[in-house]
């Protein structure tokens, strides 16, 4: 039986440590430049009633952030990768992100990652394909970072929340399609 009040004392600190995650992958990025190109490519991105999206996009800019409606900190992030790139660089890409994350998380005493090791795999999309790499930090939540592309540019982003959260986060990106 759980303590009054437990559940908003758990879904406090998920938020506490989402944001230390969101931050410390955003520190790993700001070695590039803030647009090579502008390329405007919007997405349709369909979501399980569920989820819900949020878009910003200017001159070639597009963020979107896809979040649960209710109960969930679950955080699906990604924009258009800012500097030129193809499909082929995905791979090397998501290895220096997760070397960074790795480094990063070494020297950060909050965030306690389950095991340093990982793998890069495989998204296979109906539009995007690409890697991604994944690690489980304690306290029961998993932090994903990817990029999917085409011959037409790459996507970045990450997912922070639980490893069943991923799953369907995963299943949303699969299906990302262009728009127009």
């Amino acid at each position: 039986m759980c303590a009054p009040g437990s559940g908003l004392v758990t879904f406090t600190l998920a938020k506490k440590m989402k944001s230390k995650i969101v931050a410390t992958i955003l520190s790993l990025l700001s070695f590039t430049p803030l647009i090579a190109e502008n390329l405007p490519q919007a997405l349709i991105v369909k979501t399980p009633e569920t989820w819900k999206v949020e878009h910003q996009g200017d001159n070639g800019i597009e963020f979107y952030t896809v979040t649960r409606k209710e109960g969930d900190t679950a955080l699906l992030m990604f924009s258009r990768w800012p500097v030129a790139g193809n499909i082929n660089q995905i791979p090397e890409q998501i290895e220096k992100l997760a070397k960074g994350f790795v480094a990063q998380a070494k020297g950060n005493k909050e965030l306690k990652l389950k095991t340093t090791k990982y793998e890069v795999e495989k998204i296979e999309g109906d539009t995007f394909s690409g890697n991604f790499v994944r690690f489980e930090i304690e306290g029961g939540f998993t932090q994903t970072m990817f990029m999917i592309g085409d011959d037409q540019g790459i996507w970045n982003g990450q997912f922070t929340g639980t490893k069943e959260r991923w799953t369907e986060a995963l299943s949303i990106l699969k299906k990302l399609k262009k728009k127009g």
